[in-house]
């Protein structure tokens, strides 16, 4: 399989993310876990307004809270008590969810012995991280291929769903003969507070194979993914879908969100992000090479023709990545990243009108180092650009105060 790193200069950006911490607190031997110090740390706000982080550092997926917006953290707590090898680049990075009694959900890929393979895990605490349930395998397939870049959504009757990359369609092709386009999406879901996983189900053919999955809930509560799919003849374009346990596996293509006309046999590696506003019409963000648009893209789609308005682009300047996407109220938000030849550029640009109309690009931070995907946070109506930095370790940068 071909994973091709397109669309990012920052592959050429001094102390790119693999290069060890260069914040302060963590150049000591010594150093204690800290999502300044760990890898691809993500971050949810709590009800009450609490942060609550996970990272990977040193085959440990910690978590830690901070009551302050990220300015101090309190002691990490280890989720997985035996160390493994974890999956830990932007696109496949731990995840976490928060129950409505003080469950806390944490999922990851761990790396298995075979190149590309892996297995989604999950963990859960019902007494508000104190400690941790011991980790479980949600792909019920252990072949050593790949299980990978999961996503971990909570629907609005409190079921967990975990969605994610799967290959055992493609290596059961393998074996008969078969040809096989990409990969599969496979989902489990858990009716007990993630007790327990129903079996696993499979939503579609044809995803692509290592790009993430972006996933929110439409007004009803249901779970909508967004994904970079495979249609004829190796077009790289996207597909969305609203995820329902009652019904059977897609059959024949997905629905399509994007129109790009990408022809490329391998995986760009850059996926998508999805938020859902209050009339149930998906904002996207997407980069993509097509023959009809190039760079990073914007659109809304529609679930009730099935169609993508207002498509335009973002950046297409070939240093800009990682586009996030997010609907606070009426307004949409757009947050990328773009390396200006020295440093790399935390952008954004909005939008009062539910994407009609967007501001001018403008800069909220600039790194001189390496740095991970950007993503966004909300604690209520409040919005905060999280971006962790080798040089400045975990940010939460409020953007509409």
């Amino acid at each position: 399989m071909l994973m091709i790193n397109t669309g990012e200069a920052a592959k050429s950006h001094k102390g790119h993310k693999a290069q060890p911490s260069l914040f302060p607190e963590c150049m000591s031997a010594s150093a204690l876990p800290s999502p300044h110090c760990g890898r691809v740390p993500t971050s949810t706000f709590s009800e009450s307004g609490e942060l609550y982080v996970v990272f990977n550092q040193h085959g440990h997926i910690y978590l830690t809270t901070s009551t302050d917006q990220g300015k101090s953290f309190r002691p990490s707590t280890a989720v997985n008590r035996n160390p493994e090898l974890i999956y830990d680049d932007g696109e496949n990075r731990p995840k976490i969810a928060l129950g409505k009694s003080g469950e806390i959900y944490i999922s990851w890929t761990h790396k298995t012995a075979g190149r590309y393979s892996g297995d989604v895990r999950f963990a859960r605490s019902i007494d508000g991280g104190k400690t941790f349930d011991a980790p479980i395998t949600i792909n019920s397939d252990h072949a050593i291929i790949s299980h990978r870049f999961e996503t971990m959504s909570i629907d609005h009757q409190g079921r967990i769903f975990l969605i994610w990359i799967d290959k055992r369609d493609s290596d059961q092709a393998k074996k008969d003969g078969q040809e096989y386009a990409g990969a599969s999406l496979y989902y489990a879901v858990s009716n007990d507070a993630g007790k327990s996983f129903q079996p696993n189900r499979k939503l579609v053919d044809h995803s692509c194979e290592c790009c993430r999955i972006a996933t929110d809930t439409d007004s009803s509560g249901d779970i909508v993914a967004l994904w970079r799919h495979v249609y004829p003849d190796n077009l790289r374009d996207h597909a969305i879908a609203r995820v329902n346990p009652d019904k059977s596996p897609i059959q024949g293509e997905p629905m399509r969100a994007s129109d790009d006309d990408w022809q490329i046999d391998g995986c760009p590696h850059h996926g998508p992000d999805l938020s859902m506003d209050s009339k149930d019409r998906a904002h996207l963000a997407w980069f993509t090479k097509g023959n009809k648009n190039k760079g990073l893209m914007y659109g809304r789609y529609d679930f009730t023709d099935a169609q993508t308005y207002l498509v335009k682009s973002i950046d297409d300047s070939p240093s800009a990545s990682r586009p996030q996407v997010v609907v606070v109220g009426k307004k949409v938000y757009l947050m990328w990243k773009r390396f200006n030849g020295q440093n790399m550029n935390l952008m954004i640009s909005s939008s009062s009108d539910e994407g009609i109309n967007w501001s001018d690009p403008e800069t909220i931070a600039t790194t001189e180092n390496g740095s991970d995907h950007p993503d966004w946070v909300k604690n209520g109506d409040d919005l905060f650009a999280a971006w962790h930095t080798q040089s400045e370790g975990l940010r939460l940068i409020p953007v509409n105060p």
